[in-house]
C-alpha cells in the first residue's frame, strides 16, 4: 500500500487546513467581487451623469443620495412606502398560497398539468408593461390593479419550483410511510414539505425578484399613492433627481428586504431540513 493511501491525523489535519484556506479565500475572492461590481456601477455613473449626459438629464450619484435623503425627512414619505410594501406583500402571498395548491396539482396530475403548464407559460410571455395596462384599464387607478398584477406575475415562478420539488420526493419514502401506518398529514409533513421546502423558498426569492419590479410599474401606470406614483409624479414635473432617488430608495429597501430576510429564511430552511431526519431518528 502507498504511503497516500495511509490516513494519519496529520494528513486529516492538513487537508482540514488547506480547506479552511481554500474557503477563505474564495470568501475574500466573493466579496472583492461585489467591491469591484459596486465600484464599477458608481465610476459609470458619473461618467455618464458628468460627461456624457450631464445634469439636469442624469443627475450624479450623490446628487442623487442627497435628494433621496430629504425625500426619507418628508411628513409623506412612511405612507408612499408602506402602501407600496404592503401591495408587494400582499400580491406576492396571495401567489405564494395560490402556487402552492397549483404546484401539487401539476406534480401529481397529469390533467392538470396539459392544462396549467400552456397558461403559465402564456404568463411568463406577456411582457410586464402589458399586465400594467390591463390593470389601469380594468382597474382604474385603485390599489387592486398592483396587488393582482404582482400576484399573477409571481405565480408561474413559485408553482414550477413547487411542482418540481414534489416531483423529486422519493417515492419509496412516501410508500414506506404509508407501509408504517403514517397518515396523509404525517406524510405531508414529514415527508412532501422537508423536502419540496427548499424548492418552494427558491421560486419565491425568483418571484419576489420580479414582483417588486412589477409592483413599482403597476403604480406608475394605475395608482394614485406610492412609490410608483411618486416617479410617475417626478417624470411629470421633468424632476429628474426625484425619479431617481424614489427609484434608489425602493431597490435599496426590496435587496435589503431579500438579504435579511428571504435568505436568512432559506439559510433556516437548509438547517432546518438537514437537521429533520436526525431528529426523526
Amino acid at each position: 500500500m502507498s504511503d497516500l493511501s495511509i490516513v494519519t491525523p496529520d494528513s486529516v489535519a492538513q487537508l482540514s487546513d488547506r480547506e479552511i484556506r481554500r474557503s477563505i479565500r474564495r470568501r475574500w475572492v466573493t466579496r472583492t467581487s461585489i467591491l469591484l461590481g459596486w465600484g464599477a456601477f458608481i465610476g459609470i455613473w458619473y461618467i455618464l451623469s458628468d460627461i456624457v449626459f450631464r445634469d439636469p438629464r442624469l443627475p450624479s450619484l450623490h446628487l442623487v443620495l442627497q435628494r433621496a435623503g430629504r425625500i426619507i425627512a418628508t411628513p409623506g414619505f412612511g405612507s408612499d412606502l408602506g402602501n407600496s410594501v404592503l401591495r408587494l406583500l400582499g400580491g406576492f402571498l396571495l401567489a405564494l398560497v395560490i402556487s402552492s395548491v397549483l404546484g401539487l396539482l401539476i406534480a401529481y396530475s397529469d390533467w392538470w398539468r396539459n392544462l396549467l403548464q400552456g397558461f403559465l407559460q402564456l404568463i411568463v410571455s406577456i411582457p410586464t408593461i402589458g399586465y400594467a395596462v390591463l390593470a389601469l384599464v380594468l382597474f382604474g387607478i385603485s390599489p387592486i390593479g398592483p396587488v393582482l398584477t404582482t400576484m399573477l406575475v409571481s405565480i408561474p415562478y413559485i408553482t414550477l419550483n413547487v411542482a418540481q420539488g414534489i416531483a423529486g420526493v422519493d417515492r419509496r419514502l412516501i410508500v414506506m410511510s404509508e407501509a408504517f401506518g403514517r397518515t396523509r398529514k404525517q406524510i405531508a409533513r414529514d415527508v412532501l414539505l422537508p423536502s419540496s421546502l427548499l424548492s418552494l423558498l427558491s421560486g419565491a426569492r425568483l418571484a419576489f425578484a420580479v414582483a417588486w419590479r412589477m409592483e413599482l410599474l403597476s403604480e406608475i401606470f394605475a395608482s394614485s399613492q406610492g412609490v410608483g406614483f411618486q416617479i410617475r409624479s417626478s417624470f411629470e414635473r421633468y424632476d429628474t433627481q426625484a425619479m431617481l432617488a424614489w427609484t434608489v430608495i425602493f431597490v435599496a429597501l426590496m435587496l435589503i428586504f431579500e438579504h435579511l430576510v428571504l435568505r436568512q429564511i432559506d439559510r433556516w430552511a437548509s438547517h432546518w431540513r438537514s437537521a429533520e431526519p436526525s431528529a426523526t431518528r
